[in-house]
């Protein structure tokens, strides 16, 4: 299957503190995951002021969007995602980024194990 298949949505504003609460939570040196299983699949990216300026936050950003794309062909469960940026992120590349966020998702049984990761 090809990541252009599946649809993903934004995960509303008011729904992050839903996510957060009601979820399930695997934290990494780079991003925490929360997941919460609904029957949409949606994703939020947040990077808060420690992460730096906003320079360094829209390229934490970018880096948690790309690494969840490479991944979302291969996502078992439909849900709510949102991925926040720690400090770590800041200085690494995609690659280290996705391949962490491989880790997270396994840890929370939310990937096929079929195949490896595409794009790396």
């Amino acid at each position: 299957m090809n990541h252009e298949d599946f649809a993903v949505g934004k995960v509303p504003s008011g729904n992050f503190k839903v996510v957060y609460k009601g979820g399930q939570k695997a934290v990494g040196r780079m991003l925490i995951l929360f997941f919460l299983e609904e029957e949409q699949t949606t994703s939020g990216f947040v990077a808060s002021r420690k992460v730096g300026n906003a320079v360094h936050r829209n390229r934490a950003k970018r880096l948690l969007r790309e690494a969840f794309r490479i991944h979302l062909g291969r996502l078992q469960k439909s849900g709510a995602f949102v991925l926040l940026a720690r400090i770590g992120i800041n200085g690494v590349k995609t690659p280290e980024v996705a391949e962490e966020l491989e880790k997270l998702l396994t840890r929370l049984d939310l990937l096929s194990d079929d195949s490896k990761s595409r794009g790396m």
